[in-house]
């Protein structure tokens, strides 16, 4: 497909900008420009024009998602962090076959498409008895028109169901002949956490990380309980320890990074180590606030996710990345609505090292129109955006220049409504 896309108005990394135009080919912008430029070098292209009722903006980057946790929504609310885990997620998510993920997972990715989240990445650990659950989601992923970063959690510790379990060898080949059978899928590897998986096997992630170019993802420091435990069998910090085991480095995606000390941060940066912030799901488990801001100083890439998917929403996200920051300084200016845009679009791509996230040349053509009518005249549109925007402002979501949302809801979310309902009653919910 050959597209030339006219926008009366745009969002770009320093705010609004006029009378952009960009060229789509096969899926990617070839070409940015004024809309006068691009008509005239392009007189014969089809046109898809935008006016001033709306805003496009890049389309927005979900860092770290956990999707079957919609399950937990409401009936699992304000548990402590322990029976959260242990009467809620360990209880319900080993017993989801691979169709309850499928359609699991369209509700949740349409309900993503609908936030005009456009790249989602997949934390995904329910593969002890093999591929079948992981395929689901990959194929839900497709049908729902949205791009995927599926990052395949090995996990070996004993205190976890047996449905996440495998041994390192099978966690290997598992995930080789997951990335032969779906090249498009963005499969990267994924060990758990320092408690939920060996030494061993963290350590023979970011070789197979390593060798087969790809990117590692692991929860760090969460919770306090990861350090004391940490500094108890290996006498040092979390992040000290990844530094020991030789995998702190560019490759390295560290979520959440919560309780580090200012030594940490300091190795974040030094080894080019990238973090996942989840402000609504740090506060949702009260895990506490990741001081971004400070790792921002530092030069640590920052991406944002929904974790939990409580409400799967960036422009939330983004909105609490940048109160949470100011009140943890006690300071309204200590961080700004356009650093937390750049963390759910731009910056957040580059962390995960995925060609999109900005309205620029031979990045990805994903991008979502926003309804201005609700941004008063004489506020900046990304301000309100970030301070005021909800869900309800995207009209269409757009991946690689397809309409994959158009203001409806569609046929298949619908569909996934009723499985997932029918679901809740089968597992008692």
């Amino acid at each position: 497909m050959t597209e030339l896309v006219c926008c009366a108005r745009v969002l770009l990394s320093g705010g609004e900008q006029r009378d952009f135009a960009f060229l789509v080919e096969n899926g990617t912008i070839a070409r940015t420009g004024s809309v006068k430029a691009l008509r005239a070098e392009y007189p014969s292209h089809e046109v898809r024009e935008f006016g001033g009722d709306v805003i496009v903006s890049p389309g927005f980057i979900n860092a770290h998602s956990h999707a079957y946790q919609i399950l937990l929504r409401g009936w699992a609310d304000d548990l402590p962090f322990e029976r959260w885990r242990s009467d809620a997620l360990y209880e319900v998510v080993p017993r989801l076959t691979p169709d309850d993920i499928y359609w699991t997972f369209i509700g949740a990715f349409t309900e993503m498409l609908r936030a005009g989240i456009t790249t989602v990445v997949e934390f995904f650990y329910l593969n002890g008895s093999g591929n079948d659950h992981a395929e689901a989601a990959i194929r839900a992923a497709k049908e729902s028109g949205i791009r995927l970063v599926l990052a395949r959690a090995w996990m070996d510790a004993q205190s976890v169901p047996a449905a996440f379990r495998e041994t390192v060898a099978t966690a290997k080949t598992r995930t080789l002949e997951l990335i032969a059978r779906h090249p498009d899928a963005n499969i990267c590897v994924a060990p758990h956490s320092l408690h939920a998986a060996s030494p061993e096997m963290v350590r023979a992630a970011m070789e197979f990380a390593q060798t087969h170019d790809l990117m590692m993802h692991i929860h760090v420091a969460e919770a306090a309980y990861e350090g004391e435990q940490t500094r108890a069998a290996h006498g040092a910090t979390p992040v000290a320890l990844l530094d020991r085991w030789g995998v702190l480095n560019e490759r390295l995606i560290a979520v959440h990074a919560i309780y580090l000390n200012e030594d940490e941060k300091q190795l974040l940066a030094q080894r080019g180590a990238r973090v996942v912030h989840n402000p609504m799901t740090n506060q949702y488990l009260g895990d506490g606030i990741c001081d971004v801001r400070g790792l921002t100083k530092l030069g640590v890439p920052i991406a944002l996710g929904t974790d939990a998917d409580i409400k799967p929403s960036l422009i939330e996200e983004m909105r609490a990345t940048a109160l949470l920051q100011k009140v943890s300084a006690r300071d309204g200016s200590a961080f700004d609505a356009r650093t937390a845009f750049d963390f759910g679009t731009s910056q957040g791509a580059a962390a995960l090292e995925v060609a999109a996230g900005a309205l620029s040349e031979s990045k990805a053509a994903d991008y979502v129109v926003l309804d201005a009518s609700q941004i008063d005249p004489w506020s900046p549109p990304l301000n309100a955006l970030v301070y005021r925007g909800e869900n309800a402002w995207v009209r269409q979501t757009y991946v690689e220049g397809k309409c994959v949302y158009d203001g409806q809801k569609s046929v298949l979310g619908t569909k996934a409504e009723a499985a997932m309902t029918q679901l809740a009653q089968t597992l008692d919910l």
